[in-house]
């Protein structure tokens, strides 16, 4: 079948093949968010009543020149 594809088209057919909704990004962000979270409580460094997570304005980050689409949001209160 497509065993015989170059690399480079195999790719191409994959990623138009593979739909990703907005759910599935708000799940990958509460994910992200929570190991981040958990990171930080190990290292005993912060207090556990200083950290929490809240929901993501938008699972579609803004667009900003010279700065990567992956993003955590971090507020010190």
């Amino acid at each position: 079948m497509a065993k015989d594809l170059p690399v480079p088209e195999m790719e191409k057919l994959m990623l138009t093949h593979t739909g990703v909704k907005d759910d599935d990004l708000r799940q990958l962000a509460s994910q992200r968010a929570l190991a981040v979270k958990d990171h930080i409580l190990k290292s005993k460094q912060v207090e556990p009543e200083r950290i929490f997570l809240i929901e993501p304005k938008s699972v579609q980050p803004e667009k900003k020149e010279k700065v990567s689409d992956s993003r955590v949001d971090f507020k010190l209160k």
